[in-house]
C-alpha cells in the first residue's frame, strides 16, 4: 500500500509540474475598481468581511510588516508585492473562486486623489482625520495587528490630500530606464509612497496592508510593472537586495522561497491572473495603457505629447520621439503647433517624500532627492513647453 501511495505522490507531483509548466487552468481578470458593478463589488465586499473575520487580514499584515526591511528600498520590490498579492488573492478564492483584487488607476485621480470617487462611501471610504474611518468597506471592522484598533486614516493636508504623479510622468518613466533596477526607484520612489502618504493613518506604516487601499494601490503598481516589462523587458531582473547582494531570475522571494522567474510572466504557474486592457501598447494609445481614462483623454495626450519640442520630447519620451521622428521622414513633414488641449491644464508638482518616510524604509537619500528633482524638472519642462494635460 505504501509503495502504491508513494507512486501516487510522484505521479501527482509530475503532474503539478505539467500544470505549472503550461500555465493555469483559470486565469482571473483584474478589472479597474470604477469598472465594478454594485454587485460585484459587494460580492468583493463579501470576500474581504470574511477573510478579516477570519484573521487573514491580520495575517498578511504581520508578513508585510515583518519582511518589510526586505522588500522596500531594494529589487525584490515588485516580485515580491507579486507574489504577495497573489498569496491574498488565492486566500479570497477560498470564499468565491472567482476573486480577483481589483485595481485603483490613481493616475487619472493624481490632481485631486481625496475627491476620487474610490474614497467616496459607495467604494473604499475616506479621510479618517487620524482616528477610524467612518465610511465605506472597512467601517467598522476591527483590525487586530499591531493590536485590536479601527482602520486609521490621515490624509496629508487634512481634508485633503497633495498631488500624486500624472499619467504623463509615469509614462516617461516607463520610457526613460530599461533595467529593472531604474524603473523600480523611479516607481518606488515617487508614485508608491505619495500614495502611502497621501492616504496615511494604517497606510502610512509597515502594517499598511491592514487598508484595503494597500491592494488596488499595489495591484495598480503591478499593472504597471505588467505594462513595462510587455514593452520589451519581460524577462528583466537586476539589481541588489537590502545587504547589496546582486539577486536574478533564479533568487528566492523573501518570505515565500519561490525563485523570483516565478512571478516574471502572468498567466503561467501561480499567477493565475491578468490586467483588464490587456499588456500591448500597441493595441490601442499606448498611455492609455498606463492610465484608463476616456480613450479621447488619451488621444489627446498622445497628440500633445507627439508635438513637443524635440529636445523635450527627446529627453522626457524617447519611445514617443522615435516612433514621432518615423512618422516624420514618411510624411516629410513636422507640426510646429503648440500641443494645446481644449479644457487641458497644466501639469502639477507631485508630493514628495517625507523624510520620515525615506527615513523608515532607509532609502538613499542622495537617489531620492535626485529622483525627486527630475520629477520637478519634468514638469519645469513641460509647462514651459506649453503641453496642457487633458487628465
Amino acid at each position: 500500500m505504501k509503495v502504491f501511495n508513494i507512486c501516487g505522490i510522484v505521479i501527482a507531483q509530475l503532474l503539478a509540474q505539467l500544470t505549472n509548466a503550461q500555465g493555469c487552468s483559470t486565469i482571473v481578470t483584474r478589472r479597474d475598481i470604477m469598472s465594478l458593478s454594485q454587485q460585484e463589488w459587494n460580492q468583493i465586499v463579501y470576500v474581504l468581511r470574511r477573510m478579516n473575520d477570519d484573521g487573514w487580514f491580520r495575517y498578511f499584515s504581520d508578513i508585510h510588516n515583518y519582511e518589510f526591511g526586505n522588500i522596500h528600498g531594494n529589487d525584490h520590490f515588485f516580485p515580491w508585492h507579486r507574489r504577495y498579492l497573489r498569496d491574498f488573492e488565492e486566500v479570497g478564492q477560498r470564499y468565491d473562486r472567482n476573486f480577483a483584487i481589483p485595481f485603483w488607476d490613481e493616475l487619472r485621480d493624481s490632481r485631486n486623489p481625496a475627491g476620487s470617487p474610490v474614497m467616496s462611501d459607495l467604494r473604499i471610504g475616506g479621510n479618517g482625520f487620524g482616528s477610524c474611518v467612518n465610511d465605506g468597506l472597512q467601517h467598522g471592522w476591527t483590525m487586530s495587528f499591531p493590536n485590536p484598533h479601527c482602520l486609521n486614516r490621515l490624509y496629508d493636508m487634512g481634508n485633503q490630500m497633495r498631488p500624486w504623479y500624472s499619467p504623463e510622468y509615469i509614462y516617461s518613466v516607463m520610457q526613460r530606464n530599461n533595467d529593472m533596477h531604474g524603473f523600480r526607484e523611479n516607481i518606488e520612489f515617487t508614485l508608491h509612497g505619495s500614495v502611502h502618504l497621501g492616504i496615511g493613518g494604517d497606510m502610512s506604516t509597515p502594517y499598511s496592508s491592514n487598508d484595503f487601499a494597500f491592494f488596488l494601490h499595489h495591484a495598480n503598481l503591478d499593472r504597471l510593472w505588467d505594462q513595462w516589462q510587455s514593452w520589451g523587458h519581460g524577462s528583466t531582473m537586476d539589481g541588489r537586495d537590502r545587504y547589496g547582494n546582486p539577486i536574478g531570475l533564479g533568487s528566492a522571494i523573501p518570505h515565500y522561497g519561490d525563485a523570483i522567474g516565478s512571478t516574471m510572466r502572468l498567466g503561467t504557474g501561480r499567477m493565475c491572473f491578468r490586467y483588464a486592457g490587456g499588456t500591448n501598447r500597441r493595441q490601442s494609445s499606448a498611455i492609455k495603457m498606463v492610465s484608463q481614462p476616456l480613450a479621447s483623454s488619451a488621444n489627446d495626450a498622445e497628440a500633445n505629447l507627439a508635438r513637443l519640442p524635440s529636445n523635450v520630447l527627446q529627453k522626457w519620451f524617447p519611445h514617443v520621439a522615435h516612433e514621432s521622428s518615423l512618422l516624420d521622414a514618411a510624411n516629410s513633414t513636422r507640426s510646429s503647433v503648440s500641443p494645446v488641449v481644449s479644457n487641458g491644464k497644466r501639469i502639477v508638482y507631485p508630493a514628495p517624500l517625507t523624510d520620515a518616510w525615506v527615513s523608515m524604509h532607509r532609502f538613499d537619500r542622495e537617489k531620492v532627492a535626485k529622483i525627486m528633482q527630475e520629477a520637478r524638472e519634468f514638469v519645469d519642462d513641460l509647462n514651459s513647453a506649453k503641453y496642457l494635460s487633458p487628465y
